[in-house]
């Protein structure tokens, strides 16, 4: 036998050359500045977020102020536009009255149709020492009626009459003209007789008519589902005349008569001496309450119009507004920040993917690598002659057969790996035998195992029920499992097997055990990650790809099972495998 050399490439303490684990050095130095790169923008990202946060709630504060104002202003539009037109009717009810009504007394022709808001019509005379009254009929004709008794009690002032709602309307006559003093010009004076038109308001068309429309039509469809409207009596202890009792948040009175519509001027009579005439009238005004001092129809109003937002306060109702909005923006900027994270994490996780499967990659080259050098080495030895004799030539062999199984094995893993990731592993369902499964993964580590002196305990129960599932995925499971053990417990030279019937579970488990040197608890969380390789394996230099227990995972998920692990350092690890029965 003659004395061979070859030239070996020079490998770092991990196993990998040094040429490649410098490029995989620059490789990951590359990544994990993009990494750095990526949390900088991020970080960046979150605290721009922040800073528009805190915009926002400091705009917010504006905004609701601004909001709350500018609805404040629209009530009070609105308000005062349903003041204006519930006046006019009023001044058109008072406008008939002065005309339509006075005109047909004084001539004697037919009283045109009342409007609407009159629910009745009276002349009240006061001359005598008592009052008598004429009603007006649907003739359009003046005849005498018997007095009500709450206008007994009525004089012929201009006034709005609340018990029962009723305006008061003197008919003033007696016109004289006169000198004015200091002055050419010439005055007319008119004096109130005892006459006057009593005019009562139909209450049932104001309030059920009226008011809703006139509501309707001056604050709009949005703000009747907003706010509650109500209508009191200012003179009669708030009683309310229309809508709920409420909390208003504006307040408006209305129900005026201006005296231009309760004071109506006389004709101008033609002047005898030719120079200008001046009209001015004196009169009285008062209520039917006797209110002494400014009567509510030269005032403001006899009514008050509530309004209020349903259910609160209108500040509070804004408020409740702005924290929804804040909380919908604070929940969109918590989703955005969750998105930051998450893509934070999923970049980390794409770092550690990209740098694991480097290491597989450059793992795979060096584990490819030595077993095709070894078999090229031996059999160029042998082409060249230089091994002789039949124990030599056995040896060559061994070690040749050794190597291209190894090859083998690293293929059909590899393959494996990507065959399940293709949904290609359990594609055929039928009943699997356990024990058989066991049996085939072992005979085909028999050589191994007796080669590295490993005991084999063997524990599986007569009659285990048969899963559903494909027996070929199962057996590289198990025979991965195997693989493991062999690898990384030749310390303890034991394996132990173990299958057994969950009813609790409702599956079959089988447990695999050694009593190795353990896994470290910093390895166990990512142990059965694609590519990742433990510390010690890493450091001891010890062969493999990372891609064995990702494969024994990924076959017992096909099978809708799982793989979980319990380990003590430097005592030993128990996989279990729990596929469904």
């Amino acid at each position: 036998m003659g004395v061979f050399a070859m030239k070996t490439p020079v490998h770092s303490s991990s196993g990998i050359p040094n040429n490649r684990k410098n490029a995989l050095e620059s490789t990951s130095m590359h990544l994990r500045l993009g990494f750095r790169t990526l949390i900088a923008i991020c970080v960046t990202l979150a605290i721009l977020l922040g800073v528009v946060a805190f915009v926002q709630y400091r705009w917010s504060n504006r905004v609701a102020a601004a909001d709350i104002q500018r609805e404040r202003e629209h009530l009070n539009v609105s308000a005062s536009l349903f003041v204006t037109r519930f006046s006019r009717n009023i001044a058109d009810a008072v406008g008939f009255v002065q005309n339509d009504a006075q005109t047909a007394w004084s001539t004697g022709t037919p009283l045109p149709a009342f409007p609407k808001l009159l629910d009745g019509l009276y002349l009240l005379d006061t001359s005598g020492s008592q009052p008598r009254v004429k009603r007006a009929y649907a003739s359009g004709s003046f005849a005498a009626a018997s007095i009500p008794e709450w206008m007994k009690q009525v004089e012929c002032t201009s006034l709005i009459s609340q018990q029962p709602l009723a305006i008061i309307s003197p008919v003033f006559d007696s016109i004289r003209e006169e000198q004015a003093p200091g002055g050419d010009r010439r005055i007319l004076r008119t004096s109130r007789g005892s006459l006057c038109f009593v005019a009562l308001l139909n209450e049932n068309f104001i309030k059920g008519t009226l008011i809703p429309t006139l509501l309707q039509e001056t604050f709009g469809e949005s703000s009747m589902n907003d706010y509650d409207f109500a209508i009191v009596s200012r003179s009669r202890d708030g009683e309310r005349i229309y809508g709920p009792r409420v909390t208003p948040d504006l307040r408006r009175t209305f129900f005026t008569v201006q005296l231009r519509n309760l004071l109506p001027a006389p004709k101008r009579p033609p002047s005898s001496s030719g120079k200008e005439i001046s009209i001015f009238q004196r009169y009285e005004i008062g209520t039917h309450s006797r209110a002494p001092r400014l009567p509510p129809q030269l005032g403001d109003g006899i009514w008050e119009l509530q309004i209020a937002r349903h259910g609160m306060s209108l500040p509070a109702a804004f408020r409740g507004e702005r924290r929804r909005d804040l909380l919908f923006g604070l929940a969109a900027e918590l989703l955005l920040g969750a998105a930051i994270v998450l893509l934070l994490i999923g970049a980390h996780r794409m770092q550690q993917v990209a740098e694991q499967r480097m290491q597989f990659v450059a793992a795979i080259s060096h584990e490819l690598r030595t077993p095709v050098s070894s078999i090229s080495m031996l059999s160029r030895n042998q082409a060249d002659g230089l091994v002789s004799g039949a124990d030599k030539v056995a040896q060559y062999g061994e070690l040749i057969h050794q190597q291209s199984r190894r090859l083998s094995e690293m293929i059909e893993q590899t393959l494996q790996y990507a065959g399940i990731h293709s949904h290609l592993g359990t594609r055929n369902r039928t009943p699997v035998d356990v024990e058989a499964v066991i049996a085939t993964a072992l005979d085909g580590r028999k050589e191994e195992l007796a080669r590295e002196q490993f005991h084999v305990e063997l524990i599986v129960p007569k009659k285990l029920p048969a899963v559903q599932g494909d027996a070929n995925l199962l057996r590289i499971a198990i025979d991965n499992l195997l693989s493991n053990a062999i690898k990384y417990a030749k310390s303890g030279r034991w394996i132990g097997i173990q299958a057994e019937h969950s009813v609790k579970e409702h599956a079959i488990l089988i447990h695999v055990s050694d009593r190795g040197p353990g896994v470290e608890d910093s390895d166990q969380e990512r142990l059965f990650e694609p590519f990742y390789r433990g510390k010690a394996a890493v450091a001891t230099g010890a062969s493999g790809s990372g891609i064995g227990l990702s494969l024994v995972r990924s076959a017992a998920e096909a099978h809708g099972g799982s793989i979980t692990m319990v380990s003590t350092p430097g005592q030993g690890s128990t996989f279990t495998l729990r596929i469904p029965a």
